[in-house]
C-alpha cells in the first residue's frame, strides 16, 4: 500500500470514528420524546362593549359556569325595555280589535236580517229594486267591515311574535354580557384589560384543563407493535423525580417525516407515525410544554 492510498484510509477510519463518536447514545428503553401537552380553551367574548370587570387573573383556578368577566350592556337593556313597551301597545291594540270585531259583528248581523227579509219581499214583489240595491249595498258594506275588523288580529300577533322574538335575542344578548367559564381549569392567559372595548369574538382568556396531560412522540415502523391502544409505558418528565405512568390512547394511521426537533428511538428512519400518551394521575406541579421521554415498560 503506497503513502497516498493508506493516508486515505486513515482519513476515513478517523472520520468514521468521529462520527460513531458525535452519535447520540439514547437510554435503554427509549421509545421517543415531546413535551407535555393539555387541553386549552380560549374563552371568546360574546357581545361587543366595554369590559366592566375581569374576576379571575392568570393563574386563578375556575371550575365550569363560574363568573370570568362583566361587559357593559346598559344599551341593550334600554332596548329590551323599549320592545317590551311596544309589547304593551300591542295588547291595547288587541282590545281595540276585539271590541271593533265584535262591534262589526254585530252590525253584520243585523243587516244580514235585514237583507234576507227584503230580499225575500222583493222575490215576492212587495219590495221595490231601489229598496233591495241600498240593503244589498248594506250587508255588503257590513261584511266587508267584519273581514277588515278580523284582518287586524294576524297583524297584531305578527307584530307580538317579532317583539317577543327581539325580546329573547336581547335578553340573550345581556345575557352573554356575563362571561362564564365552560370548564374547569387554569387561568393560562389573560388577553384584555377592564376599560377596554371588547368585540364579539375577541378572546379575553385561555383557560388550561390541567386535570390530564398528554405527550406525542414520534415513533418508527418496527416499533408500533409495541404501542397498541391501552398499552402501558412509561414517562420521564425533568420536573418529576420518578418516572410516571401512561398508557397509549392513540396512534395515527397514516406515516408522517420525522420532525427536526424529535428524537427518535432509530434515528435512521425517515417515516414516523405520531403516538398519543396519556398520564394517569399526573401530578399537580407539571406545566404544558416541559419536555418528556418515553420508555417502554419491561
Amino acid at each position: 500500500m503506497n503513502k497516498k492510498n493508506a493516508s486515505y484510509l486513515l482519513t476515513l477510519v478517523t472520520l468514521m470514528l468521529a462520527m460513531a463518536g458525535c452519535r447520540e447514545t439514547l437510554p435503554k428503553n427509549f421509545a421517543g420524546s415531546g413535551v407535555l401537552e393539555a387541553k386549552t380553551v380560549n374563552v371568546s367574548s360574546l357581545s361587543t362593549g366595554v369590559i366592566l370587570e375581569l374576576v379571575k387573573e392568570e393563574g386563578d383556578r375556575v371550575q365550569p359556569g363560574e363568573r370570568l368577566c362583566a361587559i357593559d350592556v346598559e344599551k341593550l337593556r334600554y332596548q329590551k325595555a323599549q320592545v317590551e313597551a311596544s309589547l304593551k301597545e300591542i295588547d291595547a291594540g288587541r282590545l281595540s280589535a276585539d271590541a271593533a270585531i265584535s262591534q262589526a259583528s254585530d252590525n253584520f248581523l243585523n243587516v244580514e236580517s235585514k237583507y234576507k227579509r227584503i230580499k225575500q219581499l222583493y222575490v215576492k214583489g212587495s219590495a221595490t229594486q231601489q229598496q233591495f240595491d241600498d240593503i244589498e249595498t248594506q250587508f255588503n258594506v257590513a261584511k266587508n267591515q267584519l273581514v277588515a275588523a278580523k284582518a287586524q288580529l294576524p297583524l297584531l300577533e305578527a307584530k307580538q311574535a317579532q317583539a317577543d322574538a327581539m325580546v329573547g335575542l336581547l335578553s340573550s344578548q345581556i345575557k352573554d354580557g356575563t362571561l362564564l367559564s365552560p370548564l374547569s381549569g387554569v387561568i393560562v392567559e389573560k388577553y384584555m384589560e377592564a376599560g377596554e372595548v371588547a368585540v364579539q369574538g375577541t378572546p379575553l382568556f385561555k383557560i388550561a384543563d390541567l386535570s390530564t396531560f398528554w405527550i406525542k412522540i414520534h415513533v418508527a415502523g418496527p416499533d408500533m407493535g409495541r404501542f397498541a391502544l391501552g398499552e402501558r409505558v412509561s414517562v420521564k418528565v425533568d420536573a418529576h423525580e420518578t418516572l410516571l405512568s401512561g398508557t397509549v390512547t392513540w396512534s395515527s394511521e397514516e406515516a408522517a417525516f420525522t420532525p427536526k426537533n424529535v428524537q427518535t428511538r432509530e434515528a435512521r428512519a425517515e417515516l414516523v407515525y405520531p403516538v398519543k400518551i396519556t398520564l394517569k394521575e399526573a401530578p399537580s406541579h407539571l406545566k404544558i410544554g416541559m419536555p418528556g421521554e418515553v420508555y417502554f415498560v419491561e
